[in-house]
């Protein structure tokens, strides 16, 4: 190929990488997780509820570890 081919095709490389669009995710994660919440309240489980069992409190009692 001739040089100034050779560079026409460079120059278009570049300018292709420079305008690239964008192709991230369209939402984050906590925008999924709102989406879902729904969906998961009507199965029962809600996610904007203190978990209790994580805490150690089961109706009401508190447990304590020595």
């Amino acid at each position: 190929m001739k040089e100034q081919t050779l560079a026409m095709k460079r120059t278009k490389k570049a300018l292709k990488r420079k305008n690239k669009k964008y192709t991230g995710p369209k939402y984050s994660h906590l925008e999924m997780m709102l989406g879902w919440a729904p969906l998961l309240a009507k199965a029962g489980i809600n996610m904007y509820e203190e978990p209790a069992v994580a805490e150690g409190r089961v109706d009401g009692q508190t447990t304590t570890f020595v």
